[in-house]
């Protein structure tokens, strides 16, 4: 253990894809060993974190509160924090991007990269395949349907759905 914290900073981006994405990965590593790796390697990872198997970290800017559940297979495209709180969540597949790109000219559309963090807070659940996109923070107590597209911000307790998603039902504190 002590090893992997001493490798960090010296950790590349190959190593980190083979270590973090094709070893801890495995659904033969099992969920409690997965999440001490995980946090020796920097993310902040709280107790009673669950991540399933499959998931795909790009950086350890990864920061997930106490009791919250990561499905299968979630994808987190992190160039910049993402944050989720406690007791959330997240169903399969769930896509976090933190990275865009400024739009351009018809010459070259896809510009220089432009970074935001995401922020999911206390109590949320996120269905299955939601995709959440940079700068976006969801509320607490949020519901985030299935399959819906997050591009703006969520205010608290309320159910998002939809592509991009609205808020199509109020939910009690």
């Amino acid at each position: 253990m002590r090893i992997l914290q001493e490798l960090r900073p010296r950790i590349t981006p190959y190593f980190w894809d083979m270590i973090v994405n094709g070893v801890l990965a495995s659904i033969l590593v099992p969920r409690n060993i997965r999440r001490t790796l995980l946090k020796l390697l920097g993310m902040q990872i709280a107790s009673k974190v669950d991540i399933g198997p499959g998931c795909f970290f790009y950086t350890n800017k990864v920061q997930i509160g106490k009791g919250t559940w990561v499905n299968r297979y979630c994808i987190f495209v992190n160039g910049e924090p993402v944050v989720i709180g406690e007791r959330c969540g997240i169903g399969m597949q769930v896509m976090f991007t933190t990275t865009s790109h400024v739009i351009g000219d018809s010459k070259q559309r896809a510009r220089q990269v432009d970074r935001k963090p995401i922020t999911v807070e206390d109590g949320c659940w996120i269905g299955s395949r939601v995709t959440i996109l940079p700068g976006v923070t969801i509320g607490k107590g949020c519901i985030i349907a299935a399959g819906a597209v997050v591009i703006n911000d969520c205010e608290p307790n309320g159910v998002y759905a939809g592509v991009p998603a609205k808020r199509v039902k109020d939910l009690p504190n």
